[in-house]
């Protein structure tokens, strides 16, 4: 896992918008992993279950706050004054591909930057292989669009 720690949690950050709460996620996920192996727990894949469980925590996070958003509107409390995330120097990549709706972002990171195959990206996602390729296939037009490509070849095939 040193080797693949800093890719995880770009993944991760790039998929929930946040760098700090994916590195916690990927943390969460870590000692989650621990705890399984030394219960005598075999995990055939560790940096797909690692992604899988990140991810799981980092949406259980976003609906804990929505729900408390929620709740504050409900009673009248004025919204909590949070920073605006500066993006600096990010490059336009992440910005499109942070602007694509949530299951296109997915998979793309994890099957671009965290490079799962298709199999593994829909068993990561628990979803369909098919549904990987067609959300790949949205989203590369999608960011063909954003990122102002006159050209480019989309293959029908998403690979392996």
């Amino acid at each position: 896992m040193a080797t693949e720690y800093a890719r995880l949690v770009a993944a991760v950050g790039l998929i929930t918008g946040s760098r700090p709460a994916a590195e916690d996620a990927v943390q969460e996920a870590l000692v989650r992993a621990w705890e399984r192996t030394t219960k005598g727990e075999a995990i055939d894949s560790l940096g797909a279950w690692v992604a899988t469980v990140a991810l799981n925590v980092s949406r259980s996070g976003v609906r804990r706050k929505m729900a408390e958003r929620r709740a504050r509107q409900r009673l009248g409390a004025p919204p909590s004054t949070a920073p605006d995330r500066s993006h600096g120097d990010a490059v336009d990549v992440e910005r499109a591909v942070a602007a694509l709706p949530r299951r296109q972002r997915e998979v793309v990171v994890l099957r671009y930057l965290l490079d799962l195959n298709t199999a593994e990206t829909a068993s990561t996602l628990r979803i369909n292989e098919g549904t990987v390729k067609s959300e790949l296939s949205r989203a590369r037009v999608a960011l063909a669009h954003r990122l102002g490509a006159v050209s480019m070849e989309v293959s029908n095939d998403a690979g392996p």
